[in-house]
């Protein structure tokens, strides 16, 4: 890695606030110019908040930044380009409906210009083709080609495997170094420890906001797995299953949307928990398996009895419940808090409303206040009263139930879930430590498939490892 006066990018003492969150907390960042340097962390690190900050979609509440040694306001993504900054993500600016030299052309993109750039980075273009027939992995090259294009010489990539196939991953990350390798500065941002080692030159592990550490070559992965989820990855947790032998709900070998292939079984009396980093279809599976849609593969048994494919007002009936990681798939945001509930009440609907509001410690002023009116989390303490609390429901499907509410209100849901699911409940989660905490058992996806399993004891290390690879 060449060594330089001023780094080609530099963050100083970079904080972010956020109601009730600091997701940044004085991060400092340097890329020199021919590296990559990866942002390694799990879930809620504050990665993308960074970059967001680096591109100009948000100005940092504290810290300064500085370009080629020159200190520099980033007033907004266009402004960023201008810069020479570029932001790689998974939402590409591209017309499907217009071919790969339509586009270029629309970006206002010299076309035997790009034609070049491709060459020297490895990567076939066809300009005929048109982008609705492309792979994703073809499509994200095409922007790398692009912001060459463009003149940038800061990359930002942010998540860009997370949507990858296996040997696509393995073509991007030979893209990125030759990126290095012509003199870029590159900002990898991944969940993914064996990514990170195989295309950086420096890999800067933030956890909670904070910076933990920067490392060189040669990396330790052990250390980088230690930084990203604390001492505790050493730690195992023991703890008596609540659990039957009961086989209550099953899906086997499921497969719809980003869901490759997913095999749940839940015991009578357990939460499962689905762990892994947002968008490795858990969301999608979660949807799948409260019959919100409709598998493209695969069978689900609730009690022995087979309701793949079954009508969503089907599932419902049989006792299941759903609580979707968009609060607004559940909530009508027009009407009120009491209008909401009664989605699913009957009767005594007022006093039922009151009864969870002081149980749950839900925050509204009267039952006819707007629900779109209340914070996110007591949003989302409605949702849980109506279909956990007043229906107690036989088989639970919640899709980050926890997400925006305090330590104290997670604690109750869990022990309403404990209380009022007669069941079992299935949740997806990106906390380990939470899983450990509050699971029976904890399936960790990745990719869109299954790829482990674990019981009581719960090792720590094992389960951040599989988040990880």
């Amino acid at each position: 890695m060449p060594q330089q006066a001023e780094p080609a990018l530099r963050a100083v003492g970079i904080t972010k606030f956020f109601p009730g969150v600091v997701a940044l907390d004085g991060v400092d960042l340097e890329v020199n110019k021919g590296e990559v340097h990866s942002l390694l962390g799990e879930n809620g690190a504050g990665k993308s908040t960074l970059i967001s900050i680096l591109y100009g979609v948000y100005a940092p509440d504290r810290g300064e930044i500085y370009l080629r040694g020159r200190r520099i306001t980033i007033h907004s993504p266009r402004h960023a380009a201008k810069l020479g900054i570029s932001l790689i993500s998974q939402h590409f600016a591209l017309v499907e409906s217009l071919t790969v030299e339509e586009n270029l052309r629309l970006a206002g993109i010299d076309v035997e210009k790009a034609e070049k750039i491709a060459e020297q980075l490895g990567v076939e273009i066809d300009m005929r083709r048109y982008v609705a027939e492309l792979t994703v992995g073809q499509r994200q090259r095409l922007e790398i080609v692009k912001s060459l294009a463009r003149e940038s010489d800061v990359l930002l990539m942010d998540e860009p495997t997370a949507l990858l196939s296996p040997r696509e991953v393995k073509s991007l990350l030979a893209v990125v170094r030759r990126l290095a390798e012509m003199g870029k500065a590159v900002v990898f941002v991944t969940h993914k420890i064996r990514e990170a080692v195989e295309v950086s030159d420096r890999i800067t592990v933030l956890r909670r906001g904070k910076k933990i550490a920067t490392y060189e070559r040669p990396f330790d992965e052990d250390a980088l797995l230690a930084a990203m989820f604390e001492a505790s990855v050493k730690r195992r947790v023991h703890k008596a299953s609540r659990a039957t032998s009961e086989v209550i709900y099953r899906a086997e070998g499921l497969k719809g949307g980003r869901v490759r292939e997913a095999t749940i079984e839940l015991r009578r009396g357990e939460v499962v928990a689905v762990l892994g980093v947002a968008g490795n279809g858990q969301e999608e599976l979660m949807e799948l398996l409260a019959g919100f849609k409709k598998p493209t593969g695969g069978r689900i048994f609730l009690d022995g009895q087979e309701l793949t494919g079954r009508p969503f007002a089907e599932f419902l009936k049989k006792g299941v419940a759903y609580v979707p990681e968009d609060r607004w798939r559940a909530l009508a945001k027009e009407l009120s808090v009491l209008d909401n509930f009664k989605i699913r009440c009957v009767k005594n609907c007022v006093e039922a409303l009151q009864e969870a509001k002081n149980e749950l410690d839900i925050d509204f002023p009267t039952p006819s206040a707007r629900v779109a009116a209340l914070s996110g989390g007591n949003q989302q303490k409605v949702i849980l009263a109506r279909e956990v609390w007043l229906r107690k429901p036989y088989v639970l499907i919640a899709s980050y139930p926890t997400r925006g509410l305090d330590a104290d209100t997670s604690e109750k849901f869990y022990a309403l879930v404990r209380s009022a699911v007669t069941g079992g409940a299935v949740v997806s989660l990106e906390d380990v430590e939470e899983a450990v905490e509050k699971a029976d058992r904890i399936y960790v996806m990745s990719r869109g498939r299954i790829v482990a399993s674990f019981e009581p004891p719960f090792d720590i290390g094992e389960i951040a490892e599989a988040m990880t690879q």
